[in-house]
């Protein structure tokens, strides 16, 4: 099995038997400015820190990918709930600053067997940065 990354216990991997990784991971990192208006003059920016990080990705679940989709989604929506903070780490580098907490799990529950068992499922991933105090 290779181990892709993981954020706490969820595990991003590939293997002959599950597929459990994402695609499109997309991390955004900005700055915050004040804008101070100035008489006859253009408005001076200030820079006044970091804005939050965020990270965000899919994640398709499918028992025909050796997954339970509905078990995934549970874990990923307790995180959620539970406001679970960890770090996020991919290949052998650590993401960002601090460890991140998932604030958004969006499910797309996408096909059915004839007992209504979950079989397919995409998951959005929001997760922002969650520094120490």
């Amino acid at each position: 099995m290779a181990v892709i990354g993981a954020w706490g216990d969820t595990v991003f991997s590939v293997s002959r038997k599950q597929v459990k990784t994402f695609d499109g991971l997309t991390w955004e990192v900005g700055a915050k400015y004040a804008t101070h208006d100035r008489h006859l003059k253009d408005p001076l920016l200030e820079y006044t820190g970091t804005d939050v990080e965020a990270i965000s990705f899919t994640m398709m679940f499918s028992v025909f990918l050796g997954v339970n989709p509905m078990k995934e989604i549970t874990k990923l929506v307790n995180a959620v709930r539970s406001g679970k903070i960890d770090r996020l780490v991919i290949g052998s580098k650590a993401y960002g600053k601090s460890k991140w907490v998932i604030t958004k799990v969006s499910n797309q529950l996408n096909r059915y067997d004839n007992r209504g068992n979950l079989l397919a499922a995409k998951v959005d991933v929001s997760m922002q940065a969650y520094p120490e105090r």
